[in-house]
Parts: structure tokens; C-alpha cells; sequence
């Protein structure tokens, strides 16, 4: 017993060195970093939201259904064909931003893996901000990611200096419509692979500069920003790419936005 004690130290010891730990405890997967633990915690997430954090999930859910509502009321009334075809009018445009937003903003609670500095793997909370800027463009996409990012930042401030701030937050999420340089339902992958990229890059640099202090002795903070970020951020791409390729998910984006 005291020698298989002494070797799972050895071993946990050289694993929080190398990536900040990997165990399993009583069939539960965890890592560890700096001795706090990062586990699948979907229920327990939506367990501890605040109040606040309650009223923000309620007004974007009420928000989202208002808009759907609006959309379908439009769309049994409309006379004008331009508004729901091919050339949307500026007005429908930023009603599906909002939509898009409201419906990210629901999606970011429900966090399936939870990271103890920040960060997470959610229910696809990106893929609605991904496939507004791939139906609508860079432009109106970053538009929608950078008042998504603010949204974030409302709903959980973390900020260490007011550059990290922004990178983590407006600058991440705004980003990610620039997946919107590549248009079009059959780019949609592409655009998703672009957007959530382009985000993980932004968190990879503050995480370097910001956050190098919690690296373990002998490891760059580089690398230590890499390997915290780099399992969720590919692994919440990962998720966005999987529904964005399912057929009766395209089929839905198609005919509600008009591809």
C-alpha cells in the first residue's frame, strides 16, 4: 500500500509539472490546476447562478421568444419579398442579430465543463453568432460577437488589467464573426473553424500575459496558457462543428434565415 501510495504521488506530482495534472477519483474525471479541480459540471453550474445571473438568463430567453414571435408575425404579413429572400432589409438583419445574441447568451449557461480560472465548454453557446456572420458577413457578425462579448463580461467580470478585459471579452467574441469572411450555409464549417480559431488565439495571449503566473516551476507561460485553453476552446469547436454538419440542423438554419 505505501509503495502504490508513494508512486500515485510521483506520478500526480509530474503530471501538475508537465500540464497541471490529470486523475481520476472515484470514477470521476478532474485535472488539476494549482489544486483546484475542473470537472463535467452541467447541474451543478446551473445550481449556483445568482440572481442576477437568473434575471440575465430570463430577459435573453424572453428576448429570444419575443424575437422568434416578431419573426414568424413578419413573416405571415410581409409584402415584401426582398425581406425574407435573398436581400434581407437592414431591419431583419438586426432582428436575427438579437435573436442570435439572446440565443448565445441562454446556451453560455448550461457549461457541460468548467474550468477553475475561467473558461468553458457550453451547449454550443458560439454556433448561433457563427452562423449569423456566415449568412450576414464580417461586419454585421463582429458586431453582434463584440456585443455578445460585453454581455459575457456582464454576466461573469473577470479582469485582471483593462487590456485583458477587452481581449478576453469584446475582442474574443468579436472575432468570431469575422468567420463571416467565408459566406454561405456550405462554408458554415469553415466558418466556425475561423470564428472559434480566431477566439482561442485571443484567450491564448492573455492567458500568456496575464495569467503566466500561475504556469508551475520550469514551464513557460506560454504553454501553460496553451494547455489551459487549448482542451475546452477545441473541444467547444469541436461541438459546434458536429451540429453545424448535422443535416436537420442546416435544414432548419436554411429555411429560418434564408440561405
Amino acid at each position: 500500500y505505501l509503495r502504490r501510495e508513494a508512486v500515485r504521488k510521483f506520478v500526480l506530482t509530474r503530471l501538475r509539472t508537465v500540464c497541471g495534472g490529470v486523475y481520476f477519483q472515484k470514477g470521476n474525471f478532474f485535472m488539476l490546476f494549482d489544486d483546484k479541480k475542473i470537472e463535467f459540471v452541467l447541474l451543478e453550474k446551473l445550481k449556483s447562478v445568482d440572481t442576477k445571473g437568473w434575471i440575465f438568463f430570463a430577459a435573453a430567453a424572453v428576448l429570444a421568444a419575443a424575437l422568434i414571435i416578431f419573426l414568424v408575425q413578419r413573416r405571415k404579413k410581409c409584402t415584401e419579398p426582398a425581406a425574407f429572400t435573398g436581400n434581407p432589409t437592414p431591419t431583419v438583419i438586426l432582428v436575427h442579430g438579437a435573436l442570435c445574441i439572446a440565443i448565445s447568451f441562454v446556451l453560455s449557461y448550461f457549461k457541460l465543463f468548467s474550468m477553475p480560472n475561467g473558461g468553458s465548454i457550453t451547449l454550443a453557446s458560439m454556433l448561433p453568432l457563427m452562423v449569423y456572420s456566415n449568412r450576414y458577413g464580417a461586419k454585421y457578425g463582429v458586431m453582434a460577437g463584440v456585443v455578445y462579448g460585453f454581455l459575457q463580461y456582464i454576466q461573469k467580470p473577470e479582469m485582471t488589467h483593462w487590456i485583458q478585459m477587452l481581449v478576453d471579452y469584446p475582442i474574443a467574441f468579436g472575432v468570431i464573426g469575422l468567420g463571416g469572411l467565408v459566406k454561405g450555409e456550405r462554408n458554415l464549417v469553415f466558418s466556425v473553424l475561423i470564428g472559434g480559431t480566431l477566439r482561442f488565439l485571443c484567450h491564448l495571449f492573455t492567458g500568456a500575459v496575464f495569467f503566466g503566473e500561475y504556469a508551475a516551476a520550469g514551464q513557460s507561460a506560454f504553454m501553460y496558457s496553451l494547455l489551459y485553453n487549448a482542451p475546452y476552446m477545441f473541444a467547444d469547436i469541436a461541438v459546434c462543428v458536429i451540429i453545424a454538419m448535422l443535416p436537420p440542423f442546416r435544414e432548419a438554419i436554411r429555411s429560418a434565415l434564408k440561405y
